[in-house]
Formats: structure tokens, C-alpha cells, sequence
């Protein structure tokens, strides 16, 4: 879908940007740094930390003053940091950033600009993330809804001079994205702006799927440009359980927004990964996906609550 401008830009569009943080220091410190050297700087800059034991929160406030830093006596995961974020932020967009990439100078540019000219029902605007180490090569440009009900980093793999010009996506990956305020406040639910319940992974995807049935859409911004050190931040954790966090979360997902129909089309689809992490901890899987039933079919009246246009309209327009 092609990218559609307001013809008067608005001059007080403002940025916060998010970062959450655990255990991480070196890849913080870098991403700082590069805030610093923004051709336009965010008039908020806040780090959410989540009790990291390296010397994370030392090192922000000794070598970032001017950054505001707010920290967890426990680890209570991605989503419920970036929610703190989004409560101590004062911008009429709330940049989330991992705290794993690196901002090129035009980023936050990129953004408020953008921002600046989106039509007033634009909720999200996704930057371009390149793989650090590759730097000629796209990680994503947002996220898309495959039959399967998962999603998935939208080009990713591609030279980054194949990609695209601006244009509308599914939603945004909150690896390197900008949401309106005004989105999150009417997007909320009782967990959360992104579901606090999901300790980590596809929050995002929640959350965008989320605000499309809410009537609200999401931007591709090819001038905003960050380099990402692709899982930087969760190479030393168990991996079974990040599988089963994802499944887990996935379950979730699928019955909080999609139609009932697309939910029978799209779970026997995944069956053999359900299946896999089912085998590998039984006990802790049933009890995981019998907690993301529940909190899916609770939470779904919410969604509904909220709908602008149905789910199957979401799913037509946006199945790959």
C-alpha cells in the first residue's frame, strides 16, 4: 500500500525514546552514544532497567547525566519496562529502541519528520534495521501477518537498496519504532500498553495487531536507520525457554485478535512447533499454554471493545 502524507505538516510533533536494559552494559553504552550524536536530538532519552548486576545503571548515570533512568528491583521482562517508559514519557511519540542497536545521525530526524507529515490515523512508524554486522543487509522494515497467525520481520534478509520507498506496513517492530501517544492511551488494556503479561517476545506484534483492528496504521520511515547486534541481548539465555516464550506468547496472541475462523485455519499450522516445545518441558508448556488460553479469551472483549473495523477486514487486507 502506498504511503499517503497530510499536506500540512505539524511543527510540534516530539519525541521520547525508550531503551530497556538488562545486563547489557557495553551494548547500552553504545547506543547512547549514538543518541548523542543525533543531527536532531529526542527531548527525552529514558532507560528502563531491569536490576542488571554489571554495572549497567552505574555507567548511565555517570557517563549520561541527561539521560532519565528508571530500574526494577527484579527482572520483569521487555514489555513491562517499556511500559514504565511509556508513563515517564512527555512526547507526542514514544520511540522504543533496543538497547542492542546502534541509531544512525538521521534517525531521530527520520522520525519526527515522518511523524510531522503522517495522517492523523498513522499510530506507528517503523525505522529500517540493518544487521550490525552485515550493515548492507535489512533485519526488518516492519512485521507481517503470515497464515499461520505468527509474524514475521518484513524483509529481512534483503540488500538494504532493494528495499522499498515509505509505505504502509502491518505494524511495527518496537526493535527501532515510534507509536503515537495518542495510539498507546486508546490501545491499552488492562495489562498494559504492550501486554505485560508477555515477559518477552511478540509484544509488538500483539500490540500492532491490536491497534489495527483499533483503526489505526503503521508507516515504513526508510530515512530513520538503525543498526541492530541481532539478538544481542538474549544469545546467553536458555534457548527451550525463549522457544516456549514464543509459542506461549503466540497462542496468546492469535486468540486476543484474530477472527475465530482464522484461529481454526491458523493453529493446526503450527502444530509441529507447539509440538516441540510440548516435548521438550510437557509440564511447564501445559502450563504455560493453558495460562495464554485463558489470558487470551479474557482479555479478548477488550479488543473487541475497542474495534473499529472486524478482525477478518484486518486479516483480508494483511494475510501473507
Amino acid at each position: 500500500m502506498g504511503l499517503v502524507l497530510s499536506s500540512s505538516p505539524s511543527a510540534t510533533e516530539t519525541l521520547s525514546v525508550v531503551l530497556v536494559n538488562w545486563n547489557a552494559k557495553d551494548d547500552l553504552r553504545r547506543c547512547l552514544q549514538s543518541l548523542e550524536h543525533q543531527t536532531r536530538r529526542p527531548e527525552q532519552i529514558i532507560v528502563i532497567d531491569n536490576a542488571s548486576s554489571d554495572g549497567s545503571q552505574r555507567m548511565v548515570h555517570e557517563d549520561f547525566p541527561d539521560v532519565i533512568l528508571d530500574t526494577f528491583s527484579e527482572n520483569r521482562g521487555f514489555a513491562a519496562a517499556c511500559n514504565r517508559g511509556i508513563e515517564l514519557a512527555t512526547g507526542s511519540w514514544v520511540a522504543m529502541l533496543n538497547n542492542d542497536t546502534v541509531a544512525h545521525p538521521e534517525w531521530c530526524a527520520g522520525l519526527v519528520e515522518a511523524a510531522a507529515k503522517a495522517p492523523s490515523n498513522c499510530g506507528m512508524l517503523q525505522s529500517m534495521m540493518l544487521y550490525l554486522e552485515r550493515p548492507d543487509v535489512v533485519n526488518s522494515t516492519g512485521i507481517n501477518l503470515l497464515r499461520h497467525g505468527d509474524g514475521v520481520d518484513r524483509a529481512e534478509g534483503q540488500h538494504r537498496e532493494r528495499c522499498d520507498p515509505p509505505t504502509e506496513v502491518f505494524c511495527a517492530t518496537a526493535g527501532a519504532a515510534a507509536y503515537r501517544r495518542v495510539m498507546l492511551e486508546q490501545t491499552k488494556i488492562s495489562s498494559g500498553y504492550f501486554d505485560a503479561d508477555y515477559f518477552l517476545y511478540k509484544e509488538d506484534f500483539d500490540l500492532g495487531w491490536r491497534a489495527r483492528i483499533a483503526g489505526w496504521t503503521a508507516q515504513y520511515v526508510p530515512e530513520a536507520v538503525v543498526s541492530h547486534r541481532w539478538h544481542g541481548s538474549t544469545r546467553h539465555v536458555d534457548q527451550t525457554w525463549l522457544r516456549r516464550m514464543q509459542r506461549t506468547n503466540y497462542i496468546e496472541t492469535l486468540l486476543k485478535n484474530a477472527s475465530w475462523r482464522f484461529v481454526a485455519m491458523a493453529l493446526p499450522l503450527r502444530f509441529f512447533p507447539l509440538l516441540r516445545v510440548y516435548a521438550e518441558h510437557p509440564i511447564a508448556a501445559t502450563r504455560d499454554f493453558l495460562r495464554a488460553i485463558r489470558s487470551g479469551l479474557a482479555k479478548r472483549p477488550e479488543i473487541t471493545a475497542m474495534q473499529k473495523t472486524t478482525r477478518a477486514s484486518v486479516e483480508r487486507t494483511w494475510l501473507r
